[in-house]
């Protein structure tokens, strides 16, 4: 019993560290969009209210019940990268917000850009894809560390 307690504890703390770090608005990902559509329409489409899920404090919305269920498959398959913050930001050592149109998939992973960044000089994405074999690996070296800095 003890261990079972142990374990709800350590669960609640890594699922609200993870909805501490990760890009939420009111609590839902991807502003909303259904990260199943990113792999399989030629463009990102919006989640309804109606079919969600919650997974590690994050809700996902879907636009359709058949997009829920192929989530509820593989989840780690369809969540972004740095938990839905700006890759080429993540390369930089820094947190920026996204725009959900703007993103690459790249060896099965959903990488998010921002738009509108001073940061980037207007589209974070062309950065990115200059160099995006270095940059996937600085990004990957740098979000334990990012993932900690204040939102």
């Amino acid at each position: 019993m003890k261990a079972l307690g142990l374990l709800i504890v350590v669960l609640s703390c890594i699922s609200a560290h993870w909805e501490s770090s990760a890009n939420l608005k009111d609590g839902i990902i991807l502003k909303g969009y259904d990260a199943v559509s990113y792999f399989k329409n030629s463009a990102p489409q919006k989640g309804v209210p109606e079919i969600k899920t919650q997974i590690g404090g994050a809700t996902y919305l879907f636009s359709s019940e058949a997009n829920k269920a192929e989530f509820l498959k593989m989840p780690d398959k369809y969540t972004p990268a740095y938990e839905g913050w700006c890759a080429t930001a993540v390369a930089k050592g820094k947190k920026v917000d996204i725009d959900p149109t703007n993103y690459k998939i790249t060896d099965g992973r959903l990488f998010l850009f921002y738009r509108e960044s001073g940061l980037f000089g207007g589209d974070a994405k062309p950065q990115w894809v200059k160099n995006e074999t270095d940059n996937i690996k600085k990004a990957d070296t740098n979000w334990p560390h990012v993932r900690e800095l204040k939102d």
